[in-house]
């Protein structure tokens, strides 16, 4: 796959790089092991908390990281973020250690590490190594726009402050009397905003439902950690709807496809209502099954989903 097509993949967040100096390659004597992070981009990684000290000299959070010499997929390894104060000799640096040596080892000053974040794993990036012989080497640069480091093109990837307001709004709203639509959401808001927030929701979700579909009452989950389970709007954000957990189901992929489309609903006595129309079909014969049995509720009975929520899905989305 070219790289502009890799960096295009709608399942990582907007890239941002840094221009190599030669300590954070395999080229120079002595070398520190790793890469190092500008402060500028340090809002594009996990926060790390706590403080360091000569006792605790390093602060650090394990990353899963993806690593690539330009379009060429080398390795994915577990790898750390950290501060690193050398023994708490100089002042805090972040940098990216640990198992980098497939890419590291082939760089050399002034290639250029891009950096990508996943949407759906936080603690999961690409590392891409572009270097200097590479024919990719002068479209990285353009991007660049003559910066050491910084936002490749216009667009900003999710900041940690972003998706730390976007939480922050979404508690608030949660603690309200419940809005079926979103009279407060600016309509022209910033690409990374909105990924923030759909993110904020997507965690309460997961986290209020236990990781389980309301639906079947079952789900995955991969040993890497993340799970399979959907943050299903009742009202689609299409048609305003807030982003609210009462406005919410965990769904896993299969009944979330499934909801988004009318072929099951929740009815006044929150049990799960599957139209004749749709059980007449054989491919629906587990979905059937389901008619009639009851939701599984949040875990978090202040946010369980509103009922005029689930009056406007049957009224506006079942199949009647």
């Amino acid at each position: 796959m070219p790289l502009a097509n890799l960096l295009a993949n709608p399942d990582w967040d907007q890239p941002f790089f840094k221009k190599l100096a030669s300590n954070d390659t395999g080229s120079a004597s002595g070398h520190q092991g790793g890469m190092v992070i500008p402060q500028d981009l340090r809002n594009y990684f996990p926060g790390l908390s706590g403080n360091v000290s000569s006792i605790n000299p390093t602060l650090d959070h394990r990353i899963r990281a993806e690593l690539f010499i330009e379009d060429k997929h080398i390795a994915t390894v577990s790898t750390r973020y950290q501060f690193q104060t050398w023994g708490g000799t100089r002042s805090p640096e972040s940098r990216i250690t640990d198992k980098l040596g497939p890419i590291r080892d082939k760089a050399r000053g002034n290639d250029y590490l891009v950096v990508q974040r996943n949407l759906e794993q936080l603690d999961f990036y690409r590392l891409i190594l572009v270097r200097q012989s590479s024919t990719e080497y002068s479209m990285i640069v353009n991007l660049a726009n003559g910066k050491r480091w910084g936002v490749l093109g216009v667009e900003k990837p999710m900041s940690a402050t972003e998706l730390e307001m976007a939480e922050k709004l979404e508690n608030e709203r949660e603690v309200l009397p419940f809005q079926l639509f979103d009279s407060t959401t600016i309509k022209v808001e910033s690409r990374s905003f909105k990924i923030a927030r759909s993110i904020a929701f997507r965690l309460t979700i997961q986290r209020v439902y236990s990781g389980i579909c309301a639906a079947c009452g079952t789900s995955l989950r991969s040993p890497e950690g993340p799970i399979e389970l959907d943050a299903a709007h009742i009202v689609p954000r299409s048609m305003s709807g807030t982003d609210d957990a009462r406005n919410g189901l965990g769904l896993c992929k299969r009944h979330h496809w499934a909801f988004d489309h009318g072929l099951f609903s929740v009815d006044e006595s929150r049990n799960l209502f599957v139209p004749r129309s749709v059980r007449m079909l054989s491919e629906n014969k587990s979905l059937s099954e389901l008619h009639g049995t009851p939701m599984r509720e949040s875990i978090e009975p202040d946010l369980y989903a509103d009922d005029s929520a689930l009056d406007w899905h049957r009224n506006n989305v079942l199949i009647h």
